[in-house]
């Protein structure tokens, strides 16, 4: 059944600011036993306001940016990167692949760790491979999820109430035919997230405010303590 809207808001997943209706408790705890979860991590931008520095492999607190989120996906039954790994040290069961074409941009990377992941999770687990802190967002996610069974996914909202498109939770077969509604009309090259997502009942899940810092530019990096690379 197609989302219903009001307006411009969908009707029965937003849960509202600034006191979402099924926002999981601080601390809350996510339940193996709930869902089975496959989780893609996205590592494959050109960090062009980088000046074309791995940022994968920028560190923090002596892990590499990489090496924290596959970390903070660890609730995961099976996980893998899209793009490049760089020197991050990954445990022996993560896989590593790549898009098609090279740098085709989210939808891209997204379906194709889809496409490297077994068709039976109840929902994949979505993030950005240079959000350092995300692990603080993964079990509100989660617990989101659990609990709101008529939304498609979860997605994180930062304290300034932006959407963090490649911060979410997606229930498989809803996530599968999005995939295939933009495949079925072009391709999925150069596809946004926003507009891969854009067709789902989302959730939206207010996260701790560190947990959606990313890094594009080298102000971000000083910004979450990275190290490694070189700065302007």
């Amino acid at each position: 059944m197609a989302p219903a809207y009001h307006g411009r808001r969908r009707v029965g997943c937003e849960l509202g600011f600034p006191r979402p209706r099924l926002r999981p408790p601080v601390g809350a705890i996510y339940s193996e036993a709930v869902l089975v979860v496959d989780a893609v991590i996205l590592m494959g931008g050109r960090a062009t306001r980088l000046g074309g520095a791995a940022k994968g492999d920028l560190r923090v607190e002596g892990r590499t940016l990489l090496e924290r989120v596959v970390a903070a996906a660890e609730v995961a039954r099976d996980r893998v990167v899209v793009g490049e790994a760089g020197e991050s040290v990954l445990p022996p069961e993560v896989r590593v692949v790549r898009e098609e074409p090279p740098f085709g941009g989210p939808a891209a990377a997204v379906a194709a760790g889809v496409h490297a992941l077994a068709d039976d999770a109840d929902a994949v687990l979505v993030l950005a491979g240079d959000q350092p802190f995300v692990a603080a967002a993964v079990p509100r996610l989660l617990a989101a999820l659990a609990v709101a069974e008529d939304c498609d996914g979860a997605r994180a909202v930062d304290a300034d109430g932006r959407l963090q498109h490649l911060t979410c939770v997606i229930r498989r077969p809803a996530l599968d035919r999005a995939i295939a509604a933009i495949a079925a009309v072009g391709s999925l090259d150069g596809v946004s997230m926003r507009r891969l997502l854009e067709p789902l009942r989302m959730a939206d899940v207010m996260v701790p405010p560190a947990a959606t810092m990313d890094v594009d530019t080298w102000a971000d990096a000083d910004a979450v303590g990275a190290t490694g690379g070189e700065g302007p």
